[in-house]
Parts: C-alpha cells; structure tokens; sequence
C-alpha cells in the first residue's frame, strides 16, 4: 500500500457509490468500493483501510450488522455511516453500533470530506501530548490503540477509546458533559446528555464490570473521571 489515505465505501446504490468513488479520488484517496457488506467484510482491502463509508440500508447484512462487525474485527477503525433515515433512534442505534458519524442523504460532497477529516484526525496524536496513559491496572496506549486492564486486552470503538482517553487525561479531575461533547463528539451533534450516559455506560460495561473494583466514577454536578481509587 502507498502512503495515500485508503477509503472503503460500501453503498448498493450505484449512482452514489460511483460519485463517492470519483470525488474521494480527486480529493487523493486511494478509493475501493463494494455494493453489499458481504463483499466489503471478505475483502482483505478492509484491513488497511483508513476510514469506512457505510451505507444502511443494504442488501443482506445491513450497514448496522457489518458496522458491529468491523469494530469487533478492528476497534477503533472509523466508519462513517450515510443514510436516507432521519430519526434519532436510528442515528443512536448507528452510535451504538460504534459509528463514528452519521450523515443523512442527500448530502454535500464537502460536507463529507469534512466529516473524513475530522475522524482520521481523530488518529493523529497532538504534538507534546502523552502517548501511554496508567491509571492503577489500567493502560492506555494513544498510538497503538490498545487499552488494557489487569493484563487483559479491552475492545474499545473509536468514540469509546476517545472518551476513556480524555477521562485518562487528568485522572480524578472531573471533565464535565459539555467539555466531553465538545472534545469528543465536536459539539456536532444535538443529542444531548443521553448520548454521553449512553457511552460513559458501554465504558462502564467494558473497563470496570469484567474487573473487581471500578475506576469511571461519576461526581454528581461536576461530571466523569478516572481514579484507581476504588468505590
């Protein structure tokens, strides 16, 4: 593979998929698209991928199955999902499978190539900031990805692992709701607290239940944070 970014673009619809293929390639990306799931998940061309569009409404496996699939197959790979739907369970649905963003059809191109960057640069670490995260039996490595407790890998989806990374920062200083939409989800997304509750929960079911003793702890008023102080 060359040092150019590698966009996966599942879309069944084929005037779409052909004007995503066009547009991402004159924008640089080496661009390879597939009209079902099935097709994209047997691919060996998605294991290097930078970034994935996902369609929802597809033939077969739908964007939300195959986008459950490739997070618990490569947990923090982003996947952008476009959809035709407008509601908010569906776009908390699209979250709750590990989306990374969610853009309703139709839509401008420069709007997407927006919501691409933001999410690769979501990879990019900030110069001078800490690569490796300790937090009691808790690690977290920003440059592998890897999240890991008591010797135990942690399956994490990339909005998971940039909110356990934030909370890592300042280990028991509380970062309050409006500081985490901000950070993690950009302040682009009005869906206010329940969305936060939702992941601080997934974390919760990830990193504190499997284990004894919790580390994400609430402080009412203030928000979340991480302490190897056990409650």
């Amino acid at each position: 593979m060359n040092d150019k970014k590698c966009i996966v673009v599942i879309e069944d619809e084929m005037v779409v998929q052909q004007s995503l293929v066009d547009n991402l390639s004159r924008k640089g990306f080496d661009v390879f698209a597939y009209s079902s799931a099935e097709d994209g998940l047997n691919s060996d061309i998605i294991s290097y991928a930078d970034a994935i569009i996902m369609d929802i409404k597809l033939p077969g496996i739908d964007g939300w199955q195959a986008t459950s699939i490739i997070k618990k197959r490569f947990s923090t790979m982003p996947v952008i999902m476009l959809t035709a739907y407008n509601d908010i369970s569906d776009r908390m649905q699209g979250f709750e499978t590990g989306a990374d963003d969610y853009l309703i059809k139709p839509f401008f191109m420069e709007e997407l190539m927006a919501r691409i960057k933001a999410v690769l640069k979501r990879y990019e670490l900030v110069p001078g900031k800490k690569s490796f995260y300790e937090i009691g039996d808790l690690s977290i490595d920003l440059r592998s990805k890897i999240v890991m407790r008591n010797q135990q890998a942690i399956k994490l989806s990339l909005t998971e692992f940039n909110l356990l990374a934030l909370l890592a920062e300042e280990p028991g200083s509380p970062v309050s709701k409006e500081e985490i939409m901000q950070k993690v989800w950009k302040g682009r997304y009005s869906v206010g607290d329940n969305t936060i509750e939702v992941y601080i929960n997934l974390l919760r079911n990830k990193v504190d239940k499997p284990f004894s003793g919790k580390l994400i702890h609430t402080k009412p008023g203030f928000g979340y944070y991480l302490s190897p102080n056990f409650e």
